[in-house]
């Protein structure tokens, strides 16, 4: 392949459309992964999650150019110009079923079946001298899934974090199964109470999600102040300046700042304040301030104990089980076929994250003419909104447009590109137009 991407989710994606509307014939980009459908793995989250809109705005989308944006596309579709109106508030959050919708169609009308190369996973990567230089891609078992001449790292997150005592509870047989993580699959059942960790997005989600199902709910935080935040980071990491000021920082500094600015955070919704004023009028809510210091098993499942933030130590409680919304290992070494990568050729690190070039290109193996470029969480010392579905669309644009440079290749022209564009624009418009509409929360 001219142009791979390892992984087969949201990057890969913007990889694919980018490349092919720039100009790379299908045929010339490959993507080692399984996921025929690229929205697969986030739509299990957002299920788990119990997530019905996104945190992202109406210019997070996948069709290859930002106009139209989703607002727009929703707005055709439904004949509604409402999307729109709130789009200019930033009070217009994409619904999970659209977004998904939008997504398929894209990757069904540009051919992302056919170029899921391998069938599995990337286990270890390769850098081949040539000529022409290239990468060689092996599975799990070290056998040879294929090659390409530039390459993005787009593996997604890493697995999800159970720190401290909530991991060491997981691997107690008898309670494992009462510890689970936002993200997994769960049941709340009437009656009993719960413990959810943390104060981020996915946290608030649960909060809203236990009190409906008519149990208490516990909102157990360390951070007395948490943060509102409509987006992932500050909005003004996400304008092209934003970036490049942040990419003028030391990466030392980048990192320390990203330790500020990464702290759970979550939008305020009106839905969501609803639900929790209604849960604790009727006593199903409660927030607590501190920490868990033991989970042994209790007559209700668990049996808890607590220090405040004060550093008091409460009783221990009675609970039918843990939420974690403790997100997922940032460390790039969590993932295999990074790790591998880090230890066969001496990739630099600190603090467990790569030391990144500034066009996300991983050092020493990246070169003009044979690209090797990381997307996603493990890059957000260069782009701190990389998992995001701009800030993947941002590095997407980069990568492609270094690897056509490379290749001298032949632009796309301008009326093609617009009759690609509106032609995807106008099958994901019709596609959300059969979908119901989800309640917006903003």
């Amino acid at each position: 392949m001219t142009v791979g991407v390892v992984g087969d989710g949201f990057g890969a994606l913007h990889v694919f459309t980018t490349a092919v509307y720039l100009g790379f014939s299908p045929d010339q980009i490959g993507i080692f992964g399984k996921n025929l459908i690229p929205t697969s793995t986030y739509q299990q989250f957002a299920w788990n999650l119990g997530q019905t809109v996104l945190r992202s705005e109406s210019e997070s989308h996948f069709l290859p150019a930002d106009w139209p944006t989703f607002s727009q596309l929703d707005a055709w579709g439904r004949k509604d110009p409402t999307a729109m109106f709130r789009s200019a508030f930033r009070k217009f959050n994409p619904a999970v079923p659209d977004i998904m919708a939008e997504a398929q169609v894209v990757a069904q009308e540009l051919g992302w079946q056919e170029r899921i190369l391998g069938g599995t996973q990337v286990g270890w990567i390769a850098r081949e001298p040539g000529p022409p230089p290239h990468f060689s891609l092996y599975d799990e078992e070290a056998q040879l899934i294929g090659r390409a001449k530039h390459l993005a790292l787009a593996p997604g997150h890493g697995p999800l974090a159970f720190p401290g005592v909530y991991g060491q509870a997981r691997e107690d047989p008898r309670i494992a199964d009462r510890i689970v993580q936002a993200y997994e699959p769960k049941q709340y059942f009437r009656g009993g109470r719960y413990i959810v960790i943390g104060s981020g997005i996915a946290s608030v989600n649960e909060w809203a999600n236990c009190i409906e199902m008519g149990a208490q709910c516990i909102a157990l935080r360390r951070n007395p102040h948490p943060d509102e935040q409509d987006l992932n980071v500050p909005r003004c990491l996400f304008d092209g300046s934003g970036i490049d000021a942040f990419q003028g920082l030391s990466f030392e500094d980048r990192v320390q700042f990203l330790g500020r600015a990464l702290r759970g955070t979550a939008p305020n919704r009106r839905q969501w304040n609803e639900i929790i004023t209604q849960g604790r009028h009727d006593g199903l809510y409660e927030e607590v301030i501190g920490s868990i210091t033991d989970i042994q098993p209790g007559p209700a499942g668990l049996k808890v104990k607590m220090r405040l933030y004060d550093g008091t130590d409460v009783p221990e409680i009675d609970v039918t089980g843990i939420v974690c919304g403790t997100g997922f290992v940032k460390s790039a070494l969590a993932l295999p076929v990074i790790r591998r990568l880090i230890e066969t050729y001496n990739v630099p690190v600190y603090k467990e994250k790569i030391r990144l070039k500034t066009n996300c290109g991983v050092p020493p193996l990246d070169r003009p003419d044979s690209r090797l470029c990381a997307m996603g969480l493990i890059s957000n010392t260069v782009v701190p909104n990389a998992d995001t579905i701009a800030g993947l669309k941002y590095e997407a644009r980069r990568f492609v447009a270094d690897c056509a440079r490379a290749e001298n290749l032949r632009y796309r022209s301008f009326p093609s590109k617009l009759s690609l564009q509106l032609s995807l624009a106008g099958k994901a418009s019709k596609a959300i137009s059969q979908i119901r509409k989800t309640k917006q929360l903003a």
